[in-house]
């Protein structure tokens, strides 16, 4: 039998296990997986000597945010596709109904994203507890974030009628555990009584002193200790179990002692997912600097060695990017305080991850596959429609050569940002070829996939 598309001669890895066989596709799906040279097809790829995977899904992306959200939906999806990542889940917010604006929001979003997407809605006030039910049955989104990070100053920054205190969070995990359908609810770890006493508050715009002495890296270290992470993690996810809540999700860990407290909490029966960020894995405080500037901020090699180790132990067990959009000249400010939050690094998400853990014998070729798109997708219920390569899931997948090596430069990446928080970085694991919804979408170096050919994944599926 012919297919639309056939990817031959590779070995398929699955988070179970690999095999050597021929992927068929037929229109957006995974049709049939055989024996090689077993099929024919349209089109065949020759994926000999490579890998394929199910491609690669970030979970924790802010487009919108700097960029409008159709300007990002175009370049940043034309990024993502370099790197291998086919499905990207938005964290998105605003102080408005949801149930109102997020119609414009989509119909920008599904002319300009060339893979598929989801949304995760950020709740500022009890107006948005409200509406939750709504949100679900209506527009199709199941995840939602707990922002610890903007707790006493939601007013002042947002216009809404709410300080985002606990019993505002109390509310918002109730209304969750209350629903009939699985939710997940990202929470950002942070006890604010404890850094915004130890430094200024960066989510409100404070007029620097021109004759303030240049602060280094080692001071956004010092404002957000790893401790206020831990304890903020703790905290929440006591709170979710009082309740009976499954769904609590830990973003962007970036604390050796956070992760250790959450293996603590898994091995005692708390249902917490766990997420790291690959800055937190490649980076460490000493070789950062203003393109560096993140909430949490990177920590110490002896924090990244204990992530790895989580990473491998399962107690972590999916990787996000936090990743922004912006401009240099825009980024960077008089001194690492002072520039903006966030970077672009969808694009290099799954080359860090082969690069940094499968090739230094970190993780397994399995495990990569797992926290990169197993069970990010399990997650945040994307699964089994994606995360895996069996017959009748989507066929979103990526062809990976090993030992391919590039020098990472904004040329290579294609986003509309131009530099990279791994400017000059050799990395080694890169995708030959990413398809998405069945289609060629890049192809040694070329991206083919148009804007408007992903579509949102209303959930729950």
């Amino acid at each position: 039998m012919s297919y639309d598309l056939v990817v031959s001669g590779g070995t398929l890895v699955n988070a179970h296990g690999r095999m050597d066989a021929d992927i068929a596709i037929e229109e957006d799906s995974i049709a049939a997986i055989g024996k090689r040279g077993s099929f024919g097809g349209d089109r065949i790829i020759d994926a000999s000597d490579r890998y394929v995977l199910p491609g690669a899904i970030d979970p924790h992306t802010h487009h919108g945010i700097y960029n409008s959200l159709a300007a990002d939906g175009d370049t940043e999806s034309r990024s993502d596709l370099v790197g291998g990542v086919t499905t990207i889940g938005n964290f998105f917010r605003r102080p408005g109904p949801y149930t109102e604006i997020m119609a414009d929001y989509f119909e920008e979003a599904e002319a300009n994203y060339r893979h598929d997407y989801f949304f995760s809605l950020g709740l500022l006030s009890y107006e948005h507890i409200d509406e939750i039910p709504q949100i679900v049955d209506e527009l199709g989104i199941t995840s939602f974030k707990w922002y610890m990070n903007y707790k006493y100053v939601a007013t002042e920054k947002f216009g809404v009628d709410c300080e985002m205190r606990d019993d505002w969070g109390d509310a918002f995990i109730q209304a969750l555990a209350n629903l009939d359908v699985p939710t997940t609810l990202g929470y950002h770890s942070e006890n604010v009584e404890i850094t915004s006493a130890l430094g200024e508050n960066p989510y409100l715009e404070v007029e620097r002193d021109e004759n303030q002495e240049y602060r280094g890296y080692e001071a956004l270290v010092e404002s957000f200790p790893d401790y206020a992470e831990t304890q903020s993690m703790i905290a929440g996810a006591a709170l979710a179990r009082q309740h009976d809540y499954d769904g609590f999700y830990a973003v962007h860990i970036s604390a050796g002692r956070t992760a250790d407290e959450l293996a603590k909490l898994q091995s005692s029966g708390w249902s917490i997912t766990g997420e790291t960020c690959t800055h937190y894995l490649t980076l460490t405080t000493e070789e950062c600097d203003e393109r560096h500037n993140v909430n949490p901020p990177v920590r110490s090699a002896r924090n990244q060695e204990i992530l790895w180790q989580r990473i491998a132990d399962g107690t972590i067990s999916t990787i996000g990017t936090d990743h922004c959009a912006n401009l240099a000249e825009d980024k960077i400010g008089d001194d690492v305080p002072d520039s903006l939050p966030g970077f672009p690094s969808t694009a290099t998400m799954l080359p860090l991850i082969l690069s940094e853990g499968v090739n230094t014998g970190r993780i397994s070729l399995e495990r990569a596959v797992a926290i990169t798109s197993t069970n990010t997708a399990k997650a945040w219920n994307l699964y089994p429609q994606k995360g895996s390569l069996e017959v009748g899931t989507d066929a979103d997948l990526v062809v990976v050569d090993l030992d391919e090596t590039r020098t990472v430069t904004p040329e290579v990446l294609q986003s509309s940002a131009d530099y990279s928080p791994y400017e000059g970085r050799e990395i080694t694991g890169w995708p030959t070829h990413t398809i998405a919804n069945g289609a060629v979408a890049y192809e040694d170096g070329e991206v083919l996939a148009e804007p408007g050919t992903g579509s949102h994944i209303d959930r729950p599926i």
